[in-house]
Formats: C-alpha cells, structure tokens, sequence
C-alpha cells in the first residue's frame, strides 16, 4: 500500500481529538509550548529524503511534532541544516507533552 502524506485539515483535526483528551495540567503545560501548526522538514530514509513532520508545540530548538507515517506524536531537534532526522514517537501527544516538558526544563513532570 502507498504512504499519501496527511493533509494540514487532517493534521489540525488528529490535533484537536488529542488535546481534548489530556488532563487539565498536562493541558496547562501544552498550551506553554503550542504553537501554530507548521511543516518542518525531515529525513525519514532515502526513499522519502523530502519529507515533513506537523509541528505543533516548540521549547527552544524542541520541537513536538507529529509523524503521519507512525501515526504519533514525537519530540526531536532539528540538525544545523534545518532538517528533523531523529524522528522518536513517544505515542499520545499526553506523552509527547510531559517529554518536551521533562526535556526542555530538566526536570520530571510529577503526575
């Protein structure tokens, strides 16, 4: 079967259902990072050596990001040329959340 990238819409609506799940401080923590969705370039192999990623929350040069390929949520950093290539998924975008947060202050999130 052949992999057709998501469309913004489709992003924004995955985004949607995910946020209306977290719990109150999680959400609290999301909406410190989130930002207004957009397209970051990534690496995946050299098949797709021109991809993208949605980016939907950023701490410094984390980005929190959403992998239509996996299907879930993920926390990288982009190299020097601009380009996402560690793309780790975490899952639910409760999980990416806390590992940004964890990531970007040093500290665990108690839940």
């Amino acid at each position: 079967m052949t992999w057709i990238p998501i469309s913004s819409e489709t992003f924004e609506n995955i985004l949607r259902e995910e946020i209306e799940t977290l719990p109150a401080d999680v959400l609290r923590i999301y909406k410190q990072y989130a930002v207004v969705p957009f397209e970051q370039p990534c690496f995946r192999d050299d098949e797709y050596p021109n991809d993208r990623v949605f980016v939907a929350a950023r701490a410094g040069d984390r980005l929190l990001f959403f992998d239509d390929v996996e299907e879930d949520f993920g926390v990288g950093i982009a190299d020097s040329d601009g380009v996402l290539r560690d793309l780790s998924g975490y899952g639910p975008l409760l999980r990416a959340v806390i590992v940004l947060h964890e990531e970007a202050t040093g500290s665990p999130t108690v839940r």
